[in-house]
């Protein structure tokens, strides 16, 4: 049978994702605002994950900025999840901690959510998408504990504020990151272009200047790179080798010099037995 593969098209989603949001406060998150002469842009979800493709896109040139950065941005979601989890573990434990054993609460949502598409295609961006969905369930527990008493008003203001605050504060990390078109390559023989890319975002790690400290979720870097670190991985293993094998002469040596001592005490206690 002939091998068609060169035919095949990427693989893709069929549809467009979709996610419903219940609350104002998460489609707002989601959606942002464009910029008009009267007011200022707010950056949302879509408009978060076109920069960090952008950055991507900057990993695989080989920037280690951009290895840093999305390292930084990755790590910001995962503080934000903890919080946001704690967020909403806290409000449920508040409403059932206060409401009385003989009251029924009816399971809570928005007759007519909004329902809206996902087009981006970036892991960072999906994974603040599930954190957007818990501050939806977070804000319909603080406006059905608002609702039934149990919270005033300030602190609903306070809390959904806090949480909306909390979520922007991530999005707005793309913004730190400056393109300049540096290179590892650049950063090693310390260049103009290495200078100015250190003037405009300071000093990098070994780490991220060497490739080997990365987020795992990063896209992959360029071939000549990759090669780069398989060189000095390879390195690495073979010293690593030779170390081991010093070490099992050395264990080797000490092993034989205990057999030594004891059949030396064994051939003395046979003599005097004798």
């Amino acid at each position: 049978m002939r091998n068609n593969t060169a035919k095949m098209a990427a693989i893709g989603t069929k549809q467009d994702i979709e996610i419903e949001l219940a609350t104002r406060p998460a489609v707002r998150l989601f959606q942002g605002r464009e910029k008009t002469p009267k007011r200022h842009g707010i950056l949302g979800l879509p408009g978060f994950s076109k920069i960090v493709r952008g950055i991507e896109q900057a990993v695989r040139e080989d920037d280690p900025y951009a290895d840093y950065h999305y390292h930084q941005i990755e790590q910001a979601i995962e503080d934000l999840t903890f919080d946001l989890d704690s967020e909403l573990k806290d409000i449920q434990a508040y409403i059932d901690e206060n409401i009385p054993s003989a009251m029924r609460l009816p399971d809570i949502g928005s007759k007519n959510p909004v329902v809206v598409p996902v087009r981006f295609a970036s892991r960072l961006g999906f994974q603040l998408v599930y954190q957007l969905l818990k501050v939806d369930q977070i804000v319909l527990k603080v406006l059905l504990a608002n609702h039934i008493g149990l919270l005033p008003n300030k602190e609903k203001f306070e809390t959904l504020a806090r949480v909306e605050k909390r979520v922007r504060s991530v999005l707005h990390l793309v913004f730190i990151y400056r393109h300049t078109g540096v290179t590892r390559d650049d950063m090693a023989a310390n260049n103009k272009k290495a200078q100015k890319a250190k003037e405009m975002m300071g000093d990098l790690e070994s780490g991220y200047l060497e490739g080997t400290n990365r987020s795992d979720n990063a896209p992959p870097l360029p071939t000549k790179r990759l090669q780069t670190l398989g060189k000095v991985l390879s390195g690495e293993e073979v010293e690593m080798k030779e170390t081991a094998k010093i070490e099992e002469v050395d264990i080797g040596g000490e092993i034989d010099k205990v057999v030594k001592k004891a059949d030396a005490k064994t051939s003395k206690a046979k003599k005097k037995a004798a």
